[in-house]
C-alpha cells in the first residue's frame, strides 16, 4: 500500500490494483486541485466546496459521501458520521492489504465514547488533522492521538507553501506530541513493517506537486 498527500485533508491511497483519493480540493484552496485517475473518492463533508472538488479527477470513480459500509475495488470502508461544532463529518475507517487507515476528516474536537472508539478497533494509521483554526489544533490532536493509540500518524491540515488557510505548522503537533517526525514523499507499507515496530511514528508526507 502508498499514501500520498496533496494538501489539507486530501491523500491518494494505493493498494495493489486500485486507487482512492479522500477529500479533494479546489483551486479556492490556493493549491492546485488533485488530478488524475481514481477507482474511489471519499468525501468527509460533501456540503464543504473547497474540500470536495471531484472535477480534477478522471475515470469513473465510486463515490463514497454517506455513511454506511462498503466494500469496493479492495478497500472495506466504514462510513461512520461525528457530529462537531455543528457541522456532521464524515470519519472514514479504511481496511485494505490487512491494513486500517482512519481518517478523522476536519473535525475540530474528537468528542466519542470509550465504546464508539473501541469500534475503530486496532487503528494501524491515523490521518489527524493538526493545525487548528476551524479543525483540531496541535494539543487537540495530541489528546487524539493518545485516545485512539495507531501505530502511525499522518498529520494533515497544516501550514504548507500557498495554502490560503491559515493554519499551524505541523511542527507544532510533533513537539506536543513528543518524539521525531520522520518526512517522506510519500508512504509505503506492508503489514509485516507494523508487525515489526510497535513505537508510535509521526510521518510527514510533502505534497504532491
Amino acid at each position: 500500500m502508498q499514501i500520498s498527500y496533496f494538501g489539507l485533508g486530501s491523500f491518494k491511497i494505493t493498494n495493489k490494483n486500485y486507487t482512492a483519493v479522500v477529500n479533494p480540493f479546489s483551486k479556492e484552496s490556493g493549491l492546485t486541485p488533485p488530478r488524475g485517475g481514481t477507482d474511489v473518492v471519499l468525501l468527509s463533508d460533501a456540503t464543504d466546496p473547497v474540500n470536495s472538488y471531484t472535477q480534477g479527477l478522471s475515470g469513473d470513480p465510486f463515490l463514497i459521501d454517506t455513511p454506511g459500509e462498503y466494500d469496493v475495488k479492495d478497500f472495506a470502508i466504514d462510513a461512520t458520521q461525528i457530529r462537531n461544532d455543528g457541522r456532521i463529518i464524515t470519519a472514514h475507517l479504511i481496511q485494505t492489504e490487512g491494513m486500517t487507515i482512519l481518517n478523522l476528516g476536519s473535525i475540530s474536537e474528537l468528542k466519542l465514547t470509550e465504546d464508539e472508539i473501541e469500534d475503530f478497533g486496532d487503528i494501524d494509521i491515523l490521518l489527524l488533522p493538526v493545525g487548528g483554526n476551524g479543525v483540531m489544533d496541535f494539543s487537540q490532536a495530541s489528546k487524539a492521538a493518545n485516545l485512539l493509540e495507531p501505530k502511525i500518524i499522518i498529520p494533515m491540515y497544516y501550514k504548507i507553501p500557498n495554502l490560503k488557510i491559515d493554519f499551524d505548522s505541523s511542527d507544532k503537533f510533533v513537539k506536543q506530541f513528543g518524539g521525531k517526525a520522520e518526512s517522506m514523499d510519500k508512504l509505503s507499507l506492508k503489514k509485516k513493517d507494523l508487525l515489526a515496530d510497535e513505537s508510535v511514528k509521526i510521518i510527514i508526507l510533502e505534497p504532491l506537486r
